[in-house]
């Protein structure tokens, strides 16, 4: 029950790893927010989580939009009365294949950087006045190992290099947020997952899923740990940054990829 009478806002967390999150923090004793552009499939696991629905709630938010946000953030504070934990965790490469810069148009550049990068903005802006008037915040901000050049040069769907460059900018967030907010024990973290195998009926389940055994194991084998992550691992990792148990961590990034 580390995150008892907590208080939490999950981006994208109809599925994969912030579907992870979610579930980890409301067996830890958190209120929860489920926030996702799918609006039925995030009622659908609120619903499955707390069939009260006192405690995990579900809304439907693109964070790229601000009105989006603002409704979001008004539903956590006034359902849960504070606002203590923040995952920015939605985001993706787009829906547009592109791999050489070449072919990344000003369109998808903007749609992948804008979700990304400015949800994390947008979302951060939102909860930051409520954290300050408690005192009290924790903010962990989900970027990637591609953010550091890890992993590979061609990605499998969407678009891999704006998808790169935003999942950078939101470690120079992360660093300067931290310190900016300090003042109020709000921490502001980075964690950099690797390659997390998410469950069935994702799209990166389904593309791993479809990959022929050679593939595969050529795949793999770029990590030392010869397998990829799962998405409870990385949810540790999340639940750690929002507990008290890193009430002096702020301002770093962590990476989740098994030495990949």
């Amino acid at each position: 029950m580390r995150l008892k009478d907590k208080a939490a806002i999950v981006t994208g967390a109809a599925q994969g790893l912030g579907l992870a999150i979610a579930t980890r923090f409301f067996a830890e004793g958190a209120s929860v927010l489920l926030a996702d552009v799918n609006a039925a499939k995030a009622a659908e696991v609120a619903g499955r989580l707390d069939p009260a629905g006192t405690r995990a709630l579900s809304v439907a938010a693109d964070v790229a939009k601000a009105d989006d946000v603002a409704a979001m953030t008004e539903l956590a504070a006034t359902s849960f009365g504070r606002i203590d934990v923040l995952v920015n965790n939605a985001g993706g490469a787009g829906a547009v294949l592109a791999n050489d810069i070449e072919e990344v148009s000003e369109t998808t550049w903007d749609a992948v950087v804008d979700v990304n990068l400015k949800g994390v903005f947008l979302c951060s802006k939102a909860v930051v006045p409520h954290m300050k008037r408690h005192k009290y915040g924790r903010i962990v901000n989900l970027s990637s190992g591609l953010a550091k050049g890890v992993g590979p040069a061609q990605g499998t769907n969407g678009a891999i290099l704006p998808y790169a460059a935003s999942k950078a900018g939101i470690l120079g967030l992360t660093y300067l947020l931290a310190k900016q907010l300090a003042p109020w024990n709000i921490t502001v973290n980075a964690v950099l997952p690797g390659f997390m195998l998410t469950e069935e009926g994702t799209r990166v389940r389904a593309w791993y899923d479809g990959l022929p055994e050679p593939a595969r194991k050529a795949l793999l084998s770029r990590n030392a740990m010869g397998r990829p992550g799962n998405p409870d691992e990385l949810a540790s990792m999340v639940l750690f940054l929002a507990s008290e148990e890193a009430s002096y961590i702020s301002g770093s990034a962590h990476e989740v990829h098994g030495a990949g």
